[in-house]
Order: C-alpha cells, then sequence, then structure tokens
C-alpha cells in the first residue's frame, strides 16, 4: 500500500464521519412548523412530531436541506410531510455516505491488523533470538 494512502487515510476517515454528522433538531422543527403554517397542515401529536425530528435529525445538516427544499417545491398532497416523504430526496446520497465510511473503516482495520501482525512477528522473532 503506498505510503501517501496509509498517510491520508485518517484525515479521509474522519472526513467521511464529518460529512454523516447529525443536523440541528431544533432547525428541523422549525422549519416542519414553519411548511405546516405555510401550508395550513395540523403538527402532529408530541411524541409523533419528537420521533419525525430525532429521525430527521440523525441525517446530515446539508442532506436534511436538500430534502426539505425537495419537499418545498414538490410535496403535492394534502397533509404534512412524514419521514418517508423526506428521506426519498436524499436516500442514495446517504446510502453512498454511509458506504463510503464503512469502506474505509473497513481500510483501516485492515491495515491495522497489518500493523498488529508485523509487531508480534517480529516480537516473536525478537523472543527467539534472545
Amino acid at each position: 500500500m503506498p505510503a501517501e494512502i496509509v498517510d491520508r487515510l485518517p484525515a479521509a476517515v474522519a472526513q467521511a464521519r464529518s460529512d454523516l454528522a447529525p443536523g440541528d433538531a431544533g432547525e428541523i422543527l422549525a422549519a416542519l412548523t414553519t411548511l405546516a403554517s405555510r401550508r395550513g397542515f395540523p403538527l402532529p401529536d408530541d411524541i409523533a412530531l419528537e420521533m419525525d425530528v430525532e429521525v430527521m435529525a440523525g441525517w446530515p445538516r446539508d442532506l436534511w436541506r436538500k430534502a426539505f427544499r425537495a419537499v418545498w417545491e414538490q410535496f403535492a398532497y394534502r397533509r404534512l410531510p412524514e419521514v418517508a416523504d423526506f428521506r426519498k430526496y436524499i436516500a442514495a446520497d446517504l446510502e453512498e455516505r454511509r458506504s463510503r465510511l464503512d469502506r474505509l473503516e473497513s481500510l483501516r482495520l485492515k491495515l491495522e491488523t497489518v500493523r498488529l501482525k508485523r509487531q508480534w512477528d517480529e516480537e516473536t522473532r525478537a523472543r527467539r533470538c534472545r
């Protein structure tokens, strides 16, 4: 494995994690309240609204905003959009980001395994030479 790839891996993993950092629940609640007010929809009961906000706050902020904009522009039903209505606009992006992090983490773990194996082999050789 080229040293430059190994050296850049921690930064790539950190960036992939950052790209999946959760959004802001307050922003999501404010946006849903605005959407409901604008369209004349009643808000769901407290627990349902709390769950919707909790789920969507788990999405990265930029993807949440992308989904909200798409719903704002395209949603035509006569009810408040649900989580799935937002998610369909970002499902592929979200999956791509998660997959990228998974691949990078897998590579990181493989490299760590190789490093540990070399270390153990060296320790074993050193004990045998004594």
